[in-house]
This record gives C-alpha cells, sequence and structure tokens, in this order.
C-alpha cells in the first residue's frame, strides 16, 4: 500500500507541536563493579520524560554476546509528578573474566496525536506501522570486572540429602533424595552422578523450581536416586562444590556420609503363612474350593457328551430338487452312479412314485456314508 502523502505532511507539521516537545534522557541507576564469571548481578536504568509521555513506548535491544548475558527481570513504567519515569531492572552475568563495557540500546516509539486523530477520522481503532515514528536511543554504559571462577555453581547455595529410611532388605530399592537451594546460576546445575561400589545406582534427571532473581535464580533443584544392593553400604558424603558470593569465597558442600543396613531377602515363608487347618472357618474355605473343582470337571464331562450327541446337519443332496419322476431319473442317470439303477427302472415301470424314490435314494446315501 503507498503511503498517503496528505499523511506524510500532517505528521511533519504536527511533530514539532507534540511529538518532540516532550524531550527525554536515560540515567544509570544502580549497576555492578566486580562480578565473578558465571555470577549475576542487576543493573537499573530510568528514562525520564519532561511530561506524561502517553505517545511514546521503548524497546531494549538486549543481544547476548561472547562477553556477557544480558536478561529484564523487571520493567516499572510510572508517573511522578506529572511526569512518566520508565524504570528497567535487568541482570547481567559475565561470561568472561577481565574488564567488560556494558553499552546497550534500544527504540523509542512515538504515535503524534495527529495520527491518531487521522485513523479515528477515517473510523479505524488501530495504528499501522506507517503512523509510528521509531527512534534508536543509547544508554549510559558502564564497565565491571569479571574475576575468574573455577566452580560450576555461584551464589547463595546450600546441599542437603535425604533418605526416609536406612535399613532394607537385600535387592530392595531404597530412594534417595539431593536438594540444592537458594540463588544463583542454579540453572546451570548438571545431573549428579553417584558412584557406590557394589550397589546398583539409578539416578533421575534433576528437577528444576527456579524462577529468576536479582542474582540470577532462586528456588530448588532435586534430584531423586534408587539404590539397590545385596549387602550392606555406606553412601559416602556428597559434595558440590560452589562460590559462596556471601562470603567470597570457593565452598565445598558436601552432606553427611549414611550407612545402609541389608538385610537377607525375602523367603517363601516370608511371603506366604501356612494354612491354620485346626480352624473351621479355613477348613469350610477348602472344602468348598474343592467343591467348585468338582462341579467344574462335572460340567465339562456333561458338555463333552451333549457335543457328541448333537443333531447333525445333513448335507443337501442333488436329487432333492427334482419336481417329478422325470426330472429324477434325468437326475440319476446323469450320475452315473450304478446303485440308482433299481430306483431308474422302477420310476419308468410307474411302480413307486416320486416321494418313496427319494426316500430309497436317502436311505443309499446314509449307507454309504456308514461305510
Amino acid at each position: 500500500m503507498r503511503r498517503s502523502l496528505g499523511r506524510i505532511v500532517i505528521v511533519i507539521l504536527l511533530l514539532p507541536l507534540y511529538g518532540w516537545a516532550e524531550s527525554y534522557h536515560w540515567q544509570l541507576v544502580e549497576s555492578p563493579k566486580s562480578l565473578r564469571v558465571g555470577q549475576s548481578a542487576l543493573a537499573r536504568y530510568e528514562c525520564l520524560f519532561d511530561g506524561s509521555a502517553t505517545e511514546y513506548s521503548i524497546k531494549l535491544n538486549l543481544k547476548e554476546n561472547t562477553d556477557y548475558a544480558i536478561s529484564i527481570l523487571r520493567e516499572q513504567d510510572r508517573v511522578v509528578k506529572g511526569k512518566r519515569i520508565n524504570s528497567f531492572e535487568l541482570i547481567i552475568t559475565p561470561k568472561r573474566s577481565g574488564s567488560i563495557e556494558v553499552n546497550l540500546d534500544g527504540t523509542v516509539e512515538y504515535v503524534p496525536p495527529g495520527a491518531i486523530d487521522y485513523n479515528a477520522h477515517l473510523g479505524r481503532d488501530n495504528i499501522s506501522k506507517e503512523d509510528i515514528v521509531e527512534t534508536k536511543t543509547h544508554l549510559p554504559s558502564f564497565k565491571l570486572i569479571a574475576q575468574p571462577n573455577s566452580a560450576a555453581l555461584i551464589g547463595n547455595i546450600t546441599l542437603e540429602a535425604r533418605m526416609d529410611h536406612t535399613s532394607v532388605r537385600a535387592y530392595e530399592p531404597l530412594h534417595l533424595s539431593l536438594f540444592i537451594k537458594g540463588s544463583g546460576n542454579l540453572d546451570q546445575f548438571v545431573p549428579y552422578e553417584l558412584n557406590i561400589s557394589g550397589v546398583k545406582v539409578f539416578a533421575e534427571p534433576p528437577q528444576k523450581s527456579l524462577s529468576p532473581s536479582k542474582d540470577g535464580y532462586s528456588g530448588e533443584v532435586r534430584q531423586e536416586f534408587a539404590l539397590v544392593a545385596e549387602k550392606p553400604y555406606t553412601i559416602p558424603p556428597m559434595r558440590l562444590s560452589v562460590f559462596d558470593t556471601v562470603h567470597n569465597r570457593m565452598k565445598m558442600l558436601q552432606s553427611a556420609p549414611i550407612q545402609v543396613e541389608v538385610s537377607e531377602g525375602y523367603d517363601l515363608s516370608s511371603l506366604l503363612d501356612a494354612p491354620d487347618l485346626t480352624d473351621t472357618s479355613t477348613l469350610k474355605r477348602y472344602a468348598f474350593y474343592t467343591m467348585l473343582i468338582v462341579f467344574g470337571v462335572l460340567l465339562g464331562e456333561i458338555a463333552r457328551r451333549l457335543w457328541k450327541h448333537r443333531p447333525r446337519r445333513k448335507a443337501a443332496q442333488f436329487w432333492e430338487k427334482a419336481g417329478n419322476t422325470k426330472e429324477l431319473v434325468l437326475m440319476l442317470a446323469l450320475s452315473g452312479d450304478k446303485r440308482y439303477d433299481a430306483i431308474i427302472n422302477a420310476l419308468e415301470s410307474n411302480t413307486i412314485g416320486l416321494s418313496e424314490a427319494k426316500k430309497k435314494l436317502s436311505t443309499l446315501t446314509i449307507e454309504k456314508e456308514v461305510n
């Protein structure tokens, strides 16, 4: 669609009156000075307008790079004494050690009131891209020093191991739960590998219940284990190296060793109790079961005999379709069976009729089946 020249002229004429009458400026309210690699911190910006600036909207262009990762934690828009203030809280995490300069930019979108009136005049309730004036904006930059970090996790983190009990039978699974709680880069937790000699370990993937925070993420990570063994064993301390941001030092988190008692496995005597034959109710129950078995055998034998003597349907014979003696004589003669000669002669001499001939033929058929 081609742009309307009249619309463009209106927008240009109204810009000095409305658009740029309200200026704005950025200020850096808070930023980290020093972080460890993998540690997250809060950087806060404010965009202050001279008036209410209802025609303005701001979009930050946040792109990750090789130096740091950055994302928006919270955005707030408020008006104080008739002046609009846009606040942005950003989470920044360095990826490498050394000096890092953070340079951010964004886009300020402005919709002139004349464009709104123009669309309302045309009966439109939305604004097209042609009506929006976009201006690139640059936020104040800042520098931070990223210090080396060899720990996989960093933050205010705790470790805890829990078990439902410490005594099982041989080959009975024992459930172990590992909890990593606190705040920091918990999203970077990798599955814990537990190795115990003589024990088969089944591990589930970690379950993460996390939410963004000023330190990166806060919440807990839970990993479940099932341990199967034949003999008693000891679960060694579960260790995790972290950088403690509260005391600013490396720290080894570890649980206490756990001794697991393993008794003998299940046997037949522990699974099935021998029946008490002195109990009257037990004897009645067994007698009832015996009667059911005998009744089932008798019922099966009766069914077998009835099936043996069931009425059987005779197969239809070719001569049954004959409607008179001539048709019957012709059918029997064409069959070529010598046994039918006597009946053919009797029919031709009118000694027997059609029905009597069919009876004699039925007798011959039955004798053939028996033989």
